[in-house]
């Protein structure tokens, strides 16, 4: 449950002759990380850095026993890289089509450390220069290991690989990391079916195989990060006990806006005391359904002057939250209009 909806619980409490209901809403979102539309180039870089307690590529554990694994190819680590930025770059390309993602993996030499020097931003301007590009994603480390472990039902040995990532993103036009991010994550293989009968004929992917597969993984997970996407999350609207706030609550069930907002508008005047801060607060979340954030927000002001008549702490900690996150919708907004 959010923070609105705490509050409003905390005011369903003080307040019980009125009802406070849940109106579940889809948000159209910005990913967590964005490429700078003044961007054409960009260049996903392998910085081949690897911690030093990290001395396990070339081993796998067979249950309880640490193996060497037979047969690595010798550029193991940069061809892992290299399957990881690519499937970056294909994700990339599906959220900005009008930009060239442009992949390097041999540009630094393996190098290691206890813990992950920062790049010097002149080092990373002059990648920018030599590669050309205006925009550097950067995979610095790489990580990963390989497990299997015996099925007790005699099938195929159930496997899993475990990767370890951690990027950056560096603006050379402001000379400033725009993005860090460090990722682990799980891929798990087993020959069991969806209704848990297990298929002994199913084949698993061998180590090299798991380790491509999960590279490709967290590569597309983090450009992920980039992707605008839904998410799921409710709004809180209150009904006192009247006539016309149940009636406009039925309006609210069916989407007619306009139909909740006359109702509601009749109980926003200054006479109509603490009520008008519930009607206003109520005309503050129809706009928002509207696409009207202007209105919204006026509304919703108005809603905060009649609370602070009436020294009302638990509405102003409620319209205060829901103003910020009406803030922060209109900025989303902008973002993805700047990014089609």
């Amino acid at each position: 449950m959010n923070k609105l909806s705490t509050l409003f619980l905390a005011l369903l409490t003080l307040v019980s002759c009125t009802v406070y209901k849940e109106f579940p809403v889809d948000i159209y979102k910005p990913g967590e990380a964005e490429i700078p539309a003044s961007a054409g180039k960009i260049a996903l870089i392998y910085r081949n850095f690897r911690y030093d307690n990290d001395t396990l590529k070339h081993y796998y554990r067979d249950n309880n026993l640490l193996k060497k694994a037979k047969g690595d190819p010798r550029n193991l680590d940069s061809l892992l890289a290299t399957i990881c930025l690519n499937e970056a770059a294909i994700t990339l390309k599906k959220s900005y089509e009008n930009k060239e993602f442009l992949i390097f993996s041999d540009v630094f030499k393996p190098h290691s450390a206890g813990k992950i020097p920062q790049l010097n931003p002149s080092v990373l301007s002059g990648l920018a220069e030599t590669t050309k590009t205006d925009y550097i994603i950067l995979l610095e480390t790489h990580s990963y290991f390989y497990s299997e472990y015996k099925d007790d039902e005699g099938g195929p040995s159930p496997r899993q690989v475990i990767t370890a990532d951690v990027w950056s993103a560096f603006d050379p036009s402001t000379q400033k990391f725009r993005d860090r991010k460090t990722m682990i994550d799980t891929v798990f293989w087993n020959a069991y079916k969806d209704d848990g009968t297990l298929d002994k004929s199913s084949k698993l992917p061998p180590r090299l195989t798991a380790l491509k597969i999960a590279s490709q993984l967290a590569g597309e997970k983090y450009a992920k990060r980039y992707t605008a996407s839904w998410a799921n999350t409710n709004r809180i609207y209150s009904v006192p006990p009247l006539p016309d706030f149940e009636t406009a609550e039925k309006y609210v069930q069916k989407g007619e806006w306009d139909n909740a907002i006359m109702l509601w508008r009749k109980y926003t005047g200054n006479k109509d005391g603490k009520l008008a801060i519930n009607a206003r607060y109520n005309m503050a979340f129809a706009y928002e359904m509207k696409d009207d954030f202007d209105s919204a927000l006026q509304w919703l002001s108005s809603a905060r002057e009649m609370a602070e008549d009436y020294h009302n702490r638990e509405n102003l900690k409620m319209i205060d939250e829901y103003r910020k996150i009406l803030l922060q919708r209109q900025k989303d907004i902008e973002r993805l209009n700047q990014e089609q």
